[in-house]
């Protein structure tokens, strides 16, 4: 495998162009790209809502009957 590396600029519509060199084999490739600009940084308060929004996602805790729990069926 051969690596290859360039700085490039992302579009506002987030598109990139990489010209390969001449020497390059044609054929499949792997792309990887890596921004240099870190996500944003979100407020403490922000964060909170986002955590809780993300709890409010996941599916609810079903509810058992504590008899559901019973084993005594099973050693005796």
């Amino acid at each position: 495998m051969r690596r290859y590396e360039q700085r490039v600029t992302v579009t506002d519509e987030r598109e990139v162009v990489v010209r390969l060199p001449s020497d390059f084999s044609p054929g499949e490739a792997r792309v990887i790209v890596l921004s240099a600009v870190a996500a944003p940084k979100r407020s403490p308060a922000e964060l909170v809502q986002w955590l809780d929004d993300w709890i409010a996602s996941l599916p609810k805790v079903p509810q058992l009957p504590d008899s559901a729990f019973d084993r005594d069926s099973i050693y005796r």
